[in-house]
């Protein structure tokens, strides 16, 4: 893989830019597998493990088939496999996505959650959605940015509940 450990660590910028190339790659990786763990046969077998819970806490994030965690999983390693990070870069990456799963799934949208600040994140809000509607094939796939649940109208639902959810809001 080509992993460094040696000193001088790398310059911010480089822990950023890596940091960010791998957010998108697993992004897009993760969207197009996750949405293969809801055909049919793939989600009765395999994906249906991870719904049991369809209220999500922290730790059901880790909860899946063990076929689903190295079919996933290959997602959150493809991007450090291609650019043989230094081992700093690795460790960062890695505390953020474990950071970014649990909180998607802790069920809760926290003042300092990213989707407060960062447009295209999904946060808990997106992904209790997805929990909630179960086996479907129009249901918030993305991992951690929306955008391609946006591209191929995958989080059209949502978006309706969502604003359905914010009128109502309105008239009490």
């Amino acid at each position: 893989m080509g992993l460094r450990s040696s000193l001088p660590l790398p310059h911010w910028t480089v822990v950023v830019s890596e940091v960010l190339f791998y957010f998108v790659l697993e992004d897009f990786i993760f969207y197009w597998g996750h949405r293969a763990l809801h055909t049919k046969w793939l989600y009765k077998h395999v994906h249906s493990v991870h719904h049991e819970c369809a209220t999500p806490f922290g730790l059901t994030s880790e909860y899946a088939h063990p076929a689903e965690i190295l079919f996933l999983g290959f997602a959150t390693v493809v991007g450090p496999a291609l650019t043989g990070p230094h081992l700093f870069t690795l460790w960062v990456w890695i505390a953020l996505r474990v950071l970014e799963t649990v909180e998607a799934h802790s069920g809760y949208h926290f003042p300092w959650s990213p989707s407060n600040f960062l447009p295209l994140y999904g946060g808990s809000d997106f992904h209790d959605y997805h929990h909630r509607v179960l086996y479907t094939k129009l249901g918030n796939y993305a991992s951690t940015f929306v955008y391609m649940d946006w591209l191929f109208g995958t989080d059209k639902d949502y978006r309706k509940a969502k604003a359905v959810g914010e009128n109502e809001g309105k008239n009490l």
